[in-house]
């Protein structure tokens, strides 16, 4: 039904393993890759053949238990799990398929009928299909139109050079709330098609739908590949650890990023992603994100990490990993990590007995660690409906409170706390033109929302383009966005930071004397100096392609300078693309994410690793590991003295004792 081009959309976002690895499903062709599921229609555009609240009543269980089952999909299939509960194949396959008799033709029900015994039996087709919402075809199949890319191809290109679909739109003049109308209007569209060919019922079409519309606004902003970030899946690439999404502490002397495993196994056991950090003085690196258990082959990874200011805590997220492969499924939550005493809290989820099942993301932290911001997608119930809603948590009182919320067709919020915890900052749609704006939300009390995205006066105008990417400074009094906006005192169709003074009532901007789009804010906390990133027209859709550079304007002197360089008060510009700024409070230090192999020793162009620019002594060096450890442990003593399930050494044991007992040991 769909072009063989159509299965690399599925497949994009998985890693292939070693060139000898073999498909969990036994109806693969042979050389078929871990990841291997049909290019057929069903399967693309997600038709459950069944009810699947009906596959959890038929066997006494729910959703969750038949994920933790499914997500060893190397050896576990559905039918495995019914023999479990009693149930032999054939006759779950007529249960399930049992009521779309008389609704269907006697030969679409023996399409159904085969198409369950499939999901039943093959392991990672049935976790496709019930737990990959976002892995389908529609969405790329209309990439030109709602992302106004050239073809098709090219979104799966700058995708794979892991922009997110919010970034590739930008750079072709599509505002974000129309990817998400697009988005919406295509993912329902190919739900009422699987309907009208008798393929899903409307029922399971709803329930299908409601889900992948609670998660397209954060997918929208996802830069991530969901799975291992190596292998063939970047054949471009040389081989290496990754790191990304850095933060710095106000003193500027602890920093906290993302690090990827890019060796398939350790991904497989212990997470594809984990947070670490590192006390620039003369400490080194830490382990921030709590260890997975290897011996279980159940990993999680943990990620969007956000150091609090005064270097006590960090938030971030995590999610279940699929084993093999280390693909993350499953619902998010927001954890801390207090890093004195090594605690690890559940902010996300803090009592939620008897409440809807939730999704919890991009999380955000106030100075001293109390205060969490996040975004979450909970699901409906008889009694209540879904929701995508802006949260604050706080830490000390165990209290959550509901900000702001918006509808399946709203923006995500991209949320930013202030320092002091008292304002939170975020990107909201503007009914009914479809701007997104950004406003500053008071914490503690019912106040009123304030527009921040706006020209110069009390009541300037509204921008009218996009505004998105907020930064706040300690006080909530500064905030830095970035808008294509015409209305705001600067001509030309390219992005650009603006600077947005509250008390003054003034709308300045920050990037003027930057080349090409500039974006991705960042702010000290007396809000003086504004980084920024300033990215070059690309010439190709491709990692090699993409050009950027970091910089950092003081508010004060009104000069700009170039972060993005080697030692030396003029040293080269970094090769690469550089992304992902935060600087302390004193403006010193900048660390950033780059794809450059010329700022020092150790890293080859194209990988990415996280630096710190120190514009005091004009250095800048590589915090970030490259090459993956084959004993990752050693040496990565956890915040706080420990607070894992596990010591390291016996992790470490743990690890290699797995890979003999791994089923696919012989295949990596």
């Amino acid at each position: 039904m769909r072009r063989l081009l159509c299965v690399t959309v599925v497949t994009c976002c998985l890693l292939a393993a070693a060139p000898s690895a073999q498909a969990a499903d036994s109806l693969a062709p042979p050389g078929a890759q871990p990841h291997w599921i049909p290019d057929e229609g069903w399967v693309n555009l997600r038709w459950l053949p069944f009810d699947e609240d009906r596959l959890y009543a038929l066997l006494h269980t729910t959703r969750g238990e038949v994920f933790r089952w499914v997500r060893v999909d190397a050896t576990n299939t559905l039918a495995q799990f019914a023999a479990r509960r009693g149930f032999k194949r054939e006759r779950l396959v007529r249960a399930l398929v049992a009521p779309r008799r008389g609704q269907v033709s006697a030969h679409v029900l023996r399409v159904l009928a085969d198409h369950t015994r499939r999901t039943l039996t093959q392991g990672h087709l049935g976790q496709h299909i019930l737990f990959h919402d976002l892995h389908q075809t529609a969405i790329a199949d209309h990439a030109t139109r709602i992302f106004g890319v050239k073809t098709q191809r090219e979104f799966l290109l700058l995708r794979r050079s892991e922009l997110s679909p919010l970034q590739i739109g930008e750079l072709h003049d599509h505002t974000r709330v129309a990817m998400q109308r697009g988005i919406d209007r295509v993912l329902r569209a190919s739900q009422a098609l699987g309907v009208r060919y008798g393929q899903t019922s409307r029922h399971q079409a709803d329930a299908q739908l409601a889900r992948q519309l609670r998660q397209v606004p954060r997918w929208l902003g996802q830069s991530r590949y969901n799975g291992p970030t190596g292998g063939k899946n970047k054949p471009d690439l040389p081989p290496g650890d990754l790191a990304k999404h850095p933060s710095i502490s106000a003193d500027g002397q602890t920093v906290v990023w993302d690090a990827y495993r890019t060796t398939i196994h350790l991904a497989e056991l212990l997470g594809e992603i984990h947070v670490a950090g590192d006390r620039l003085a003369g400490k080194g690196r830490f382990a921030i994100s709590p260890q997975s258990d290897p011996a279980k082959r159940k990993p999680h990874s943990a990620y969007n990490s956000v150091l609090a200011a005064d270097g006590s805590a960090v938030a971030f997220e995590t999610a279940e990993s699929t084993y093999p492969l280390a693909k993350r499924v499953g619902q998010m939550s927001v954890l801390v990590r207090d890093l004195r005493s090594g605690v690890v809290e559940k902010v996300s989820h803090f009592d939620r007995a008897g409440k809807p099942t939730r999704t919890a993301f991009n999380p955000t932290i106030s100075a001293d660690g109390q205060t969490v911001g996040y975004e979450a997608a909970d699901n409906a119930t008889a009694d209540e409906p879904a929701r995508n809603g802006l949260y604050v948590f706080n830490r000390a009182t165990h209290r959550e409170r509901l900000i702001a919320e918006h509808g399946e067709r709203g923006a995500s919020f991209l949320p930013r706390l202030s320092g002091d915890g008292t304002q939170i900052a975020g990107t909201e749609a503007d009914e009914p033109d479809g701007r997104t704006l950004v406003y500053l939300h008071p914490v503690r009390s019912d106040g009123e929302r304030v527009l921040v995205s706006r020209a110069a006066g009390a009541t300037g105008a509204a921008t009218d383009s996009d505004a998105y990417e907020p930064a706040i400074s300690q006080d909530g009094t500064v905030v830095a966005f970035t808008s294509r906006a015409t209305n705001l005192g600067a001509r030309g169709n390219r992005s650009r930071v603006w600077i947005r003074d509250l008390r003054a009532g003034t709308t300045v901007l920050a990037s003027g004397s930057a080349p090409g789009d500039a974006s991705q804010s960042a702010i000290s906390a007396d809000g003086r100096w504004v980084a920024f990133v300033a990215r070059l027209r690309f010439h190709s859709s491709s990692i090699k392609g993409l050009r950027s550079r970091i910089y950092l304007f003081d508010r004060q002197t009104g000069q700009t300078v170039l972060v993005s360089r080697r030692d030396g008060a003029a040293g080269a510009a970094a090769d690469g693309y550089a992304s992902e700024p935060a600087v302390s409070a004193d403006g010193r230090r900048v660390v950033f994410a780059s794809t450059a192999g010329n700022l020092g020793p150790g890293k080859p162009r194209g990988l990415t690793g996280v630096f710190v620019r120190d514009l005091g002594s004009n250095t800048t060096r590589l915090l970030s590991a490259v090459r993956a450890d084959r004993s990752p442990l050693k040496g990565m003593p956890e915040a706080g003295g420990g607070g894992g399930a596990h010591t390291h050494a016996a992790a470490a044991a743990q690890v290699r004792a797995a890979l003999l007992v791994c089923p696919l040991a012989g295949l990596h």
